[in-house]
């Protein structure tokens, strides 16, 4: 695979729960990874972009900085070109640049005809999140050391190479659109033009001719990549493309942003809940002989409760007699790891805002929304002393340790790592907008799964992958199963064009060491068998 906007300057666990459906419904608003959010700067604010001011960093024209590089894959030494830089926007018309794109590429050395390597765009999570997640966080040729873990330790921070790069199977393209990494308008009150879905698909389209047109890939195998808030993003520049000549053969979904039906009403509960029990299964909240279930069968058993009995309780209410009301409580404790009296009180209806300060709340912990196998100590929000806190009525402070840890430390290695190896400096362009602060509010219209209908439309031989994890609880796997299945395509296309692949994993399954390997190689999977069909 993302997570990113949809995101506001809440605190991140709240704040993702809300925004699920944002970047399809209209909602504007950004913040991304760490939390933060874009915006014009407030008074005696050196990091928020500003676009009141009159004048903008000047990105000179040039090409990107080339570094050539090596490293072991599968026993045998990989040598590769890396380019790092910026790319212009320009005006189709007068040719004046009117933004630069942040980006970052990996090609392989050695090719002789290079179209004839499959050629993968990476376009990034929520308006505001830098692709530098998805590159240096494990799909890229080097990886930031101890990510794996889930922590980064102490600096000084550092990087290594990565075995588990996808750059075996694909050459790989990151860009940031404008507002993110150091991407930016050429005028500053240009940056709102940016912030839509439309100008933010267009700018991104144009940034897909303009590299195959300078780097002779026109005849490349391509496929573009979102994750998150960006599956949208990347889903619409696949029609786009194609309606502008350019074929996309395949589209990568991770952590896909689940359909405004599949978080509308009482469905937004039935698409929680299997999320919900693997969290409790993994934390061993569950009677022993669920608890010994792997996580497929686990799974599984979540998808059959939360579809029929659960289903049917919810849509019979209070028709329901106190037998059955009796049993399906008893049933969601025991599958949940949720005391019946938690059950009751919420009306059977678990919210993850709830759910998160409940699981664990004998151990005074909480979980991560992003991935609920990392918890941590949240102190309440209001008394002293343990006043008011677990068991007091006071609600947790919402904190998602997984995001925390791993956004520690990540930008000074990546800044370090693009000075040092890649020979970029960049001293001169203002801050790298990681997973924030770079976006003000973003517009944005249609539904993710109306976009993706008309992206099959336009082309019926697209290809595409969906990652989806099982301990990302903002964004629930059984509503991203929910979506797929509603999404309006042809049985052959949904027969054949169609790869889903579930991670034991958070938010950002290449983060996860094991996963990452997984992801690997099942994109390289997906991209070998996307080739091959469009050969025959």
């Amino acid at each position: 695979m993302m997570t990113c906007t949809r995101r506001r300057l809440l605190l991140l666990v709240i704040t993702l729960c809300v925004s699920f459906v944002a970047w399809g419904q209209g909602v504007g608003s950004q913040a991304g990874r760490g939390g933060g959010r874009g915006g014009g700067a407030g008074t005696g604010d050196f990091y928020t972009y500003d676009t009141t001011a009159t004048a903008g960093i000047t990105i000179p024209d040039g090409p990107p900085t080339e570094a050539h590089q090596k490293i072991i894959l599968n026993g045998e030494a990989f040598a590769y070109t890396a380019r790092v830089g910026f790319m212009p926007l320009r005006n189709p018309t007068s040719g004046q640049p009117e933004a630069h794109l942040f980006l970052v590429s990996y090609t392989k050395d050695g090719v002789a005809d290079p179209s004839s390597r499959p050629l993968l765009f990476f376009v990034g999570g929520a308006p505001g999140v830098a692709t530098s997640w998805q590159e240096f966080g494990g799909l890229g040729p080097k990886r930031m050391k101890g990510i794996g873990s889930g922590a980064a330790g102490l600096p000084p921070y550092g990087w290594a190479d990565n075995p588990s790069t996808l750059l075996g199977q694909a050459d790989l393209v990151f860009v940031n659109p404008v507002g993110t990494a150091w991407s930016r308008p050429d005028q500053p009150s240009r940056g709102p033009n940016y912030w839509n879905t439309a100008t933010d698909i267009a700018s991104l389209g144009e940034f897909v001719r303009s590299f195959l047109v300078t780097y002779d890939r026109r005849n490349s195998p391509l496929f573009l990549a979102g994750e998150d808030f960006g599956t949208g993003r990347a889903a619409g520049l696949a029609g786009y493309l194609n309606e502008h000549h350019i074929p996309v053969l395949g589209l990568v979904l991770l952590s896909m942003t689940p359909s405004a039906d599949a978080l509308a009403g009482d469905e937004q509960y039935i698409t929680l809940l299997p999320s919900v029990i693997m969290a409790a299964w993994y934390h061993k909240k569950l009677a022993p002989e669920l608890n010994a279930l792997n996580a497929e069968q686990m799974a599984e058993q979540a998808r059959q409760f939360a579809s029929r009995e659960y289903l049917h309780a919810l849509y019979k209410g209070d028709r329901m007699t106190p037998e059955d009301r009796a049993k399906v409580v008893a049933n969601l404790s025991r599958l949940t790891g949720c005391s019946k009296a938690f059950i009751v009180n919420n009306n059977l209806r678990i919210t993850l805002d709830r759910f998160i300060g409940e699981l664990l709340r004998d151990q005074r912990r909480t979980l991560s929304g992003s991935d609920a196998r990392v918890t941590g100590f949240a102190p309440a929000s209001g008394g002293r002393g343990g006043r008011g806190g677990f068991g007091g009525g006071a609600a947790p402070i919402a904190i998602d340790f997984n995001q925390n840890n791993l956004a520690a430390g990540f930008l000074p290695a990546y800044e370090t790592y693009l000075r040092r190896e890649l020979a970029f400096t960049n001293a001169n362009y203002g801050p790298s907008y990681l997973s924030g602060g770079g976006v003000g509010t973003f517009t944005s219209t249609g539904n993710d799964d109306a976009i993706l209908t008309a992206s099959f439309a336009r082309n019926p031989n697209l290809r595409l992958f969906v990652g989806v994890n099982f301990f990302d609880l903002n964004a629930p796997f059984y509503a991203t199963e929910f979506t797929l299945a509603h999404v309006n395509v042809s049985p052959e296309v949904r027969d054949h064009n169609i790869t889903v692949r579930h991670f034991e994993a958070g938010q950002m399954a290449y983060v996860d060491t094991k996963s990452l390997a997984e992801l690997r190689d099942g994109l390289g999977d997906f991209i070998n068998t996307a080739i091959s069909a469009a050969r025959r």
